[in-house]
């Protein structure tokens, strides 16, 4: 059997100069790649054996051999196109950090393993700077992350969901996993802190007692960060949280395990039916720290952190959270 074209005119046939504006084709998805060289090594037979097709390309071969598409995306150009084209950003953009793809079948050993290693803030010094604020009444609490854990996704198809429970992380993972979404996924371990009340009665974790006797928790929890494939899916994840993983009720059931009464997830860009709150951020050495506040509170806190501070630099971020959490931060219990 002849293969699909001549080694002379390989390059012109598999790999052509352009193609319909907007259409990511294997044969540029193979250049922009840079694995022009080793679609050219596969034979007749090996691109049958990949494709099952006779009328597949090298291209097509070699992309289906690698995971990126399916033989079946091969006969869907729009399908085809969007999934080579995501995937040839997120390979050509080095930023990105993340420990895998949700379809990945080791996706919730790798969550847990990162989780099982990650531990609280250990910088007394910074750790007394931010207790001063909670002691001086400027915040409540604020969250701590270790820069090298940013998963640095594409803001306009990421959602940050923060929770404390790494039972409630894995079944919200296969939940999700159920329900078709297969985001690029990225837990980054945190410290969060905030102000344990009396009337809470014993507490069951390590409590500091401030100056004015406020008493303050620092815990471990965690933010997943998930990049969706498309705008889409992103919108349909709030109607899953609130139908899988939002209390509604006491003795409510068919929810995932440790399901808050408030979830709390956020996006960083404008997002329909979310709230806008502002993150005032600052950064202590490779620790970023997070302090949310409604946006009429938001300037003078970032003027009372830096005073406290020693005139740190305070970076306002504005973020739209799910309504409940934003109910939360205006005193409602629900």
């Amino acid at each position: 059997m002849k293969l699909k074209s001549v080694t002379a005119m390989m390059t012109l046939v598999l790999f052509p100069l352009a193609t319909h504006a907007n259409v990511m084709t294997t044969d540029l998805a193979i250049n922009a790649l840079n694995l022009k060289e080793l679609a050219l090594t596969y034979n007749q037979d090996k691109i049958a054996k990949a494709t099952g097709s006779e009328a597949a390309s090298q291209a097509d071969a070699l992309l289906v051999d690698m995971g990126i598409i399916t033989t079946k995306d091969l006969a869907n150009t729009k399908t085809m196109s969007l999934k080579l084209t995501s995937f040839v950003n997120d390979y050509n953009e080095p930023s990105g950090n993340y420990i895998g793809n949700l379809s990945d079948k080791n996706i919730v050993e790798r969550v847990l393993n990162k989780w099982s290693s990650a531990t609280i803030i250990q910088d007394k010094k910074a750790l007394k700077q931010l207790n001063s604020l909670i002691d001086h009444g400027y915040t409540t609490g604020y969250n701590v992350i270790n820069m090298k854990d940013d998963s640095n996704f594409n803001a306009a198809l990421m959602i940050r969901y923060g929770h404390n429970n790494i039972k409630h992380a894995t079944q919200l993972l296969y939940l999700m996993k159920s329900e078709g979404f297969d985001p690029k996924v990225q837990l980054t371990p945190k410290s969060s802190a905030f102000e344990y009340l009396p009337e809470w009665g014993e507490p069951n974790y390590s409590v500091t007692t401030l100056e004015s006797g406020k008493m303050v928790s620092v815990v471990k929890e965690y933010n997943l960060d998930f990049e969706f494939e498309n705008t889409v899916n992103k919108n349909k994840f709030m109607a899953l949280i609130n139908k899988y993983a939002k209390k509604d009720s006491a003795k409510e059931t068919g929810l995932i395990a440790e399901s808050w009464w408030q979830p709390f997830y956020r996006s960083y860009t404008k997002t329909a039916n979310y709230s806008v709150l502002i993150e005032n951020n600052v950064t202590i050495n490779n620790y970023k720290i997070d302090l949310l506040t409604l946006p009429a509170k938001a300037k003078l806190q970032a003027k009372q952190v830096s005073v406290t501070m020693n005139g740190a630099e305070v970076t306002p971020t504005t973020v739209w959270v799910n309504p409940s959490f934003y109910r939360y931060m205006n005193g409602d219990f629900k």
